[in-house]
């Protein structure tokens, strides 16, 4: 089995995969950047045993990180806890993408994995829209050319620079608005957050479509609040909660041979 680790700012997803790429369980962790090795290896184990996994059947693991001072950790953790060198998605990894971006290390491994997964699945061109922390697009054209991402704040943060920056507003939860128009503070916000997200990246698809010359354009969307969003959004879109743990599989496979020769 393989086990993957998708290592993000809010939160840490853990997976495993059988050897036909057959999803066994994912789970959350909240991401402590304080936490040590032993911690890790305790909270992973106790979630094999959730599950009514067995850690010992795992052969193979793969990270991908935007968290660098969590990375090296997480990587001990696997490799004491599954008695193997994990993969990590990075500079000299194979992907099989065409890249068109000035930096390939300024692309996230998040946004590799996600691309990678999508590139096996939908047809091109498409754009992938994750929602996490910040929220991300990513465009990929008929060519299956990366041709760039759009980066902006995620939800969440969006709603807590609200809420820390102006006295009265309260830190809220977030959920499916009542109405366009809120009749009260919570209300209100949690139209404007959910509604303005929604029309916001209806807007940069149009853009986009235009970029790219066509109104015809498959829309994948991924992240931890891309299933509160994008329900208001016009544009018909595909839900895909797992598609980087499917990258990351990918990924894993395609560099199996070569990552168990070093």
């Amino acid at each position: 089995m393989v086990f993957t680790a998708d290592i993000g700012n809010s939160s840490i997803t853990i997976a495993v995969f059988d050897n036909n790429g057959k999803l066994g369980f994912r789970s959350n962790l909240s991401t402590v950047k304080t936490k040590c090795v032993d911690e890790y290896i305790i909270m992973i184990c106790s979630i094999f045993d959730l599950y009514g996994f067995e850690y010992r059947a795992i052969d193979g693991a793969i990270i991908s990180s935007v968290v660098p001072p969590l990375s090296n950790v997480i990587g001990d953790a696997i490799s004491k806890l599954f008695s193997c060198k994990p993969l990590f998605v990075g500079p000299g990894i194979k992907t099989g993408l065409d890249i068109k971006i000035d930096n390939h290390t300024q692309l996230g491994a998040d946004l590799v994995a996600n691309t990678v997964a999508a590139c096996a699945v939908y047809t091109k061109p498409f754009i992938i829209i994750d929602m996490g922390t910040a929220t991300t697009l990513t465009a990929v054209n008929t060519k299956s050319e990366l041709c760039g991402v759009v980066i902006l704040p995620g939800v969440r943060i969006a709603l807590d620079a609200l809420s820390g920056n102006a006295a009265e507003l309260p830190y809220i939860s977030l959920g499916a608005p009542k109405a366009l128009l809120g009749t009260n503070t919570v209300d209100a916000m949690n139209s404007g957050i959910v509604y303005g997200n929604a029309y916001m990246l209806d807007g940069l698809i149009d853009r986009l479509c235009e970029e790219f010359h066509t109104k015809c354009i498959n829309i994948i969307a991924t992240g931890g609040l891309a299933n509160l969003v994008i329900p208001y959004c016009k544009h018909e879109t595909i839900y895909s909660p797992d598609l980087i743990l499917d990258g990351l599989y990918l990924l894993y496979k395609m560099n199996q041979r070569k990552h168990k020769q070093m």
